[in-house]
Formats: C-alpha cells, structure tokens, sequence
C-alpha cells in the first residue's frame, strides 16, 4: 500500500491570473450595474457604456469562473 499526497497540486500562474482577470470582469460589471441602477433611481441618464459594460462583462466572467471550476474539476480527478 503506498502513500499518496492528498494535497491538490498547485495552480500554476496562468490559471491565477485567469482567475482574477474573472474576479475583476465581475467586479467591474456588478459596479457600473449599481452606478446605472443608482443613476435611474436618481432620476438620471446614465452613460450608455455602463449598461454595455453590465451587459458584457458579467456573463464572460460567469463563463470565465465556470471555465475554472471545471479546471479544478479535472486535476481533482487526475490525483
């Protein structure tokens, strides 16, 4: 019976950096969505760019984090 390393291996920088270029996608999104939110509710016009910016940036982040569960998925399953 040998000893196995139940230790997940580490992620290598590529995969960091592609996480937080997610995180920030998503952070990115969730405030120019509040600041249009924000402006309406204020009886504003906001900057059509943040609607586009909502618009585009939350589902590439959703897609991007997805993108990493399944990649953690996978070298779970190769250990």
């Amino acid at each position: 019976m040998g000893i196995h390393n139940l230790a997940p291996a580490a992620a290598g920088r590529g995969w960091q950096a592609f996480n937080m270029a997610a995180v920030v996608l998503a952070l990115a999104a969730l405030a120019s969505l509040i600041i249009v939110l924000l402006t309406k509710w204020a009886g504003g016009d906001p900057w059509t760019g943040f609607d586009w910016i909502a618009m585009l940036c939350l589902p590439a982040a959703f897609l991007m984090m997805g993108g990493s569960v399944l990649h953690a998925v996978s070298r779970r399953r190769r250990l």
